[in-house]
């Protein structure tokens, strides 16, 4: 299985969800670290459930049509504890921004600056992004609303997108200041 396969059973874990429910879960809990779109998530569900990984109830919507929506099994809890008991490989690093810097000493100095303002505005919104998701994850554990085992996962992915951001908008500043002492010989 890929990592998003074993995300998707984390959050299964985490809560039942829809397919629908999922796309959302990383859409807004997991874009930092992992990418699932529509045309992965219904498959592998339909995966899990073939490997007695997940099982579905269908349950009446007031939105529209039935869902399916599919809770984790005894089986697929067990895959995923040992794949996660596991060290995890070297994170996979792929930035265009950075394949760019490697051509920014080529660029006019005012064009380099514009495109490092650009990206550090990028990752200012990113961070503000996921700092109010925190924010409503901690209003969410006062309340009740999330289990101990799902705030505890989600809360360690956070930070971690969170210091990655703060680490990005850092890098866009000091990159703009080297550019700018570069240009002036200093």
């Amino acid at each position: 299985m890929k990592m998003k396969e074993y995300a998707m059973l984390a959050a299964l874990a985490h809560s039942p969800r829809s397919g629908y429910d999922l796309n959302k879960w990383f859409d807004r809990a997991a874009s930092h670290f992992c990418s699932a779109g529509y045309s992965s998530v219904y498959p592998a569900l339909a995966l899990f459930e073939r490997e007695g990984l997940a099982v579905h109830d269908t349950v009446a919507s007031d939105r529209g049509p039935e869902r399916k929506v599919y809770s984790l099994t005894d089986k697929g809890r067990g895959v995923l504890l040992e794949w996660a008991g596991e060290p995890a490989g070297a994170p996979e690093t792929r930035d265009e921004q950075l394949v760019k810097a490697l051509s920014f000493g080529m660029l006019p100095v005012e064009t380099v600056r514009g495109l490092l303002e650009e990206a550090r505005e990028l990752h200012r919104q990113k961070l503000a992004h996921y700092e109010e998701l925190e924010r409503k994850l901690e209003e969410q554990r006062e309340s009740g609303e999330i289990p101990h085992q799902a705030y505890v996962g989600t809360k360690l992915t956070l930070m971690r997108g969170i210091g990655a951001e703060e680490s990005y908008v850092r890098w866009c500043e000091d990159a703009t200041s080297f550019v700018t002492d570069a240009a002036a010989g200093t």
